[in-house]
Formats: C-alpha cells, structure tokens, sequence
C-alpha cells in the first residue's frame, strides 16, 4: 500500500493543481514539494547513482536529441492538426501562466525539473521497486507511472484523443531512461536526456505556442 502511494502521489499532486486548483503554480509548489520531500524523508539513495562516465554522457545528449527533435519537429509539422494554439493560450492563461511567468518555466524545465523527476522515478522508486521485484518490473512501473502524470498534464492541450497518443512518446521515454539507469548504474544519462527532450517542450512554447 505504501509504495502504491509512492507511485500515484505525483500524479495526485498534478491533479489537484491542474484540475482542482486550475493553477500552474500551485500544480508546481505540490508537484515538485512531493519529488523533493519523499526521497529526502526516505533517505533517498547511494550517492554513486549520480556518477559521471564518457558513456553516461553520450547516451545522454544521444537520447536526449532524438526526443528533442521528436518533440520539436513533430509538433512543428503537426501542430496544425494536433493542437489549438488560440485555445492553449486561453488555457494557459486560466491556468496562470504568462508572459512574466516564462522564466521560471524555462528554469523549471531546464533544472528543476529533469533532476528531481529522474532522482524521484529512476533513482528512489527505482531503488525501492528493485528490493522486492525484478529490473523488468521496476522499468515498467516506473515508466508507467511517470506517464501516467503526464496524461493529466497533457489531455486538456492537445485536440481530441490526441492527447492520450501524446502520452506515447513519455512511456518510450520513461522505459528507455529506465534501461540506461540500470545499464550504467547512475542516473546521470537520464537526467542528461531529460534536460533536451525539456528544451523541446520550450521551444514549441516558444516558436509555435507563444
């Protein structure tokens, strides 16, 4: 039961922010507050997790431009057909996002973001998964539940049932950061990876969105 509340916390967190609070910086001081107080209370994990290697760092940058020009490219040629740009803005704005705001989010993304999300998923619910269960098993959850936050994130800006494929390309993401976390034994190359596929999501909000 403990650790079911482990894995849907964030998505709770996300929840509440978006849907019942409808505000980006109340999704952002739960959201993150969780990340960072869980594994803090739950003495986190080895400090070696964190090494660097030449391998860490190419499959890093390696995965992380792929889902960068993933992100970037695929909604620059599809945006048209997958979002609602005037709509967004809107949403944006209700959500408490705006144009004073845009710093931070570029903050968020670039630092906050990308290293509590893989200490929190790849490293501390990685490390409790791998006590009880198998490497297969801890890749699946917690890429499944990384996702899952995501769809709640991602269903009211894009058209339709396209937010449920959006949700895809996270999965893939998560499951590959998984692999590379065990691989190597650090989390480093997720982190990494993690940073571009984020500089992706700016520049869309940047050159198409904004």
């Amino acid at each position: 039961m403990k650790k079911f509340f482990l894995l849907v916390g964030p998505t709770l967190m996300i929840f509440i922010g978006i849907q019942v609070l409808e505000s980006v910086i109340a999704t952002f001081l739960l959201f993150y507050s969780w990340l960072l107080a869980v594994p803090l209370l739950g003495r986190g994990f080895p400090q070696e997790r964190f090494k660097v290697t030449s391998k860490a760092v190419i499959l890093g940058f390696g995965s992380g431009l792929l889902f960068f020009l993933f992100i970037f490219g695929g909604l620059k040629w599809l945006h048209i057909y997958l979002l609602d740009i005037d709509q967004l803005r809107v949403l944006l704005w209700e959500w408490g996002f705006s144009a004073r705001g845009e710093i931070w989010l570029v903050l968020i993304l670039l630092v906050a973001n990308p290293i509590f999300e893989e200490v929190y998923w790849r490293g501390y619910i990685n490390e409790k998964l791998r006590k009880d269960g198998t490497a297969r098993y801890s890749l699946l959850m917690t890429a499944a539940f990384y996702t899952l936050y995501h769809l709640v994130s991602v269903i009211p800006i894009f058209e339709g049932i396209y937010g449920m494929f959006a949700a895809v390309p996270v999965f893939i993401a998560g499951m590959f950061w998984g692999y590379i976390r065990e691989k190597t034994g650090a989390i480093t190359a997720a982190i990494i990876g993690h940073v571009l596929s984020d500089m992706g999501i700016i520049f869309v909000y940047w050159f198409i969105v904004r």
